[in-house]
């Protein structure tokens, strides 16, 4: 139970007049009071004895009236009438002095009872003035230290302690004045980690990846703007705890068959930072980890980036290269190779103009020149193909597209003795779409199929048409994949000649894949270790 000072200061007060009071009484009471009532019953004996002895007297008398003095008995009784005379003048006397002690032993009482009542009230007097001084330097200060502590303990560090300024202080003014000059500094304190908290929160919702803070218990003690908008679209769920991003309703950390723990890993290890890929629906995350200290404990700092962005960028550029490269070609081999075809037309018409010539001469002329003719499309094909129509819908036969893809690595393919064969279902398989993006599909299954067959091998093309479906067969005779690379082939930044350290930004098959979502295509893989792959398309309808 809450007492205040106040309560019980006054208690305090109550009980000890109380208690002094009564010690008093019986004190007095004890002492004084006994021995009044002693006196007070003495003189009433004796008032009692004096009365029969007045009773007494007023018997002789009646005898003496009606007797004669005429023998000595008679004579003895007047003798001892005398003598009772005399005993009854010093108890009248002595009666009297009786009944005056009494009387001033009772104006002594009344006198010590008026003594007592003054006192009383001169000390409930002189308690209460000490109350109120109690109540005015310290209980009042009291309360408003504790009104100030409440309001600090709410939040609230605007208040302030009233100080009167007066000449003279005490220790409460220099408390009181030491605590609101206390509350001025944390004050400043707090708005300036509030200012340093909003820098830092402005600083890192300025940076374009997504970026949470991890504390050793995989709590998100921290989070940017990009992060929130990964929320938002969905691709992680909202959670206190970092694995419960990745999996909602999750309560333990990441199972190591599921996902690599960057805290996890860089708790075991003495690595400062960690790179890794996380596929999060269908989306390739690429999450960097660093090792960072929290309170004197181990955390990590993690910044997310979707690699859909890249691939996106990474097309946009082979598609920016090919279109710079086919217009440098096609100005460079249109004026040179126009020049020489003028000049052999020049010759025909000049030595043999007339249809009927057969000459061997003509025949190598003729064939020359069509061969010009041949090598010229090579940049019109280039130029088509890195013609970029955004998202542009159109109805485009798919058998063409594939015979111009193949034209561009027909050089490629004869230089590394690669037999090519296409086996298409129908002439013409019109399916709707982006025809850049389909020739991207194309061009990235072929070129992987080619650099699969450095010392030659067979290049199989075989299109499908199942059930209005599309099928698109590409197989190959060359490396061939094992189940671990298969599983990763993928992935952005992911490639065999990466892992060889050669040339290769391993963002072809990621390239393909995002393209084909366009589509709502599949696309899947079968390979075996220096057999060859086959990666087989299929598109879910030709209305597309």
């Amino acid at each position: 139970m809450f007492l205040s000072i106040n309560k019980k200061f006054f208690l305090t007060i109550t009980i000890f007049f109380l208690l002094v009071s009564t010690c008093f009484i019986i004190i007095f009471d004890g002492i004084i009071g006994k021995k009044i009532r002693s006196e007070h019953t003495n003189i009433i004996t004796r008032n009692q004895y004096v009365i029969e002895l007045l009773n007494e007297n007023i018997s002789l008398r009646k005898k003496l009236l009606t007797l004669q003095p005429t023998d000595t008995v008679e004579l003895q009784s007047l003798a001892t009438l005398d003598q009772k005379k005399d005993e009854i003048s010093k108890e009248r006397q002595l009666n009297e002095e009786l009944n005056q002690n009494y009387n001033e032993n009772y104006a002594s009482l009344a006198e010590s009872f008026r003594i007592i009542s003054a006192s009383a009230v001169l000390t409930i007097l002189s308690l209460l003035i000490l109350w109120f001084l109690l109540q005015r330097w310290v209980i009042t200060p009291i309360n408003k230290l504790t009104d100030l502590s409440i309001a600090i303990a709410n939040g609230d560090f605007s208040q302030r302690l009233p100080i009167a300024h007066n000449q003279t202080t005490d220790e409460f003014d220099t408390l009181m004045t030491t605590i609101n000059f206390m509350l001025d500094n944390i004050e400043n304190n707090i708005k300036e980690i509030k200012r340093n908290e909003t820098f830092l929160q402005n600083l890192i919702d300025a940076l374009p990846d997504a970026v949470r803070l991890i504390d050793d218990k995989h709590n998100i003690i921290l989070s940017n703007k990009a992060y929130n908008d990964y929320i938002r679209k969905h691709y992680l769920y909202r959670s206190n705890k970092c694995y419960a991003a990745y999996e909602k309703g999750a309560t333990a950390p990441c199972n190591v068959s599921s996902y690599v723990c960057p805290l996890r890993e860089l708790q075991q290890k003495s690595d400062s930072s960690i790179t890794l890929i996380h596929d999060i629906k269908n989306r390739p995350l690429s999450v960097s980890s660093a090792r960072i200290n929290i309170n004197g404990r181990t955390g990590i700092v993690e910044s997310f980036r979707d690699l859909r962005e890249n691939i996106h960028y990474s097309h946009q550029q082979k598609i920016s290269s090919l279109g710079f490269l086919a217009t440098s070609l096609a100005h460079e081999m249109k004026n040179n190779l126009g020049a020489i075809n003028i000049i052999i037309n020049g010759i025909l018409q000049k030595y043999h103009k007339n249809n009927a010539d057969k000459t061997e001469e003509k025949k190598y002329l003729q064939m020359i020149s069509e061969q010009i003719l041949a090598c010229t499309a090579i940049p019109e094909r280039l130029l088509k193909l890195s013609r970029n129509t955004g998202d542009e819908v159109t109805a485009f036969n798919a058998i063409d597209s594939i015979k111009d893809i193949l034209s561009l690595f027909d050089y490629e393919i004869k230089r590394k003795g690669i037999i090519a064969t296409a086996n298409f279902a129908l002439p013409k398989e019109t399916i709707r779409g982006n025809e850049t993006d389909f020739k991207m599909i194309i061009l990235n299954l072929v070129q992987n199929a080619i650099n699969a067959m450095p010392n030659g091998g067979t290049l199989d093309i075989i299109t499908e048409n199942l059930k209005n479906k599309l099928i698109i067969k590409i197989r190959d005779t060359g490396c061939g994949m094992d189940k671990e690379e298969q599983a990763h082939i993928f992935e952005p930044f992911y490639s065999k000649s990466n892992a060889k350290k050669k040339q290769g930004t391993g963002l072809g098959l990621a390239i393909v894949r995002d393209l084909l979502t366009k589509y709502r295509a599949k696309i899947e893989v079968e390979s075996k270790k220096n057999l060859g792959s086959c990666f087989t398309i299929t598109f879910p309808s030709k209305k597309i």
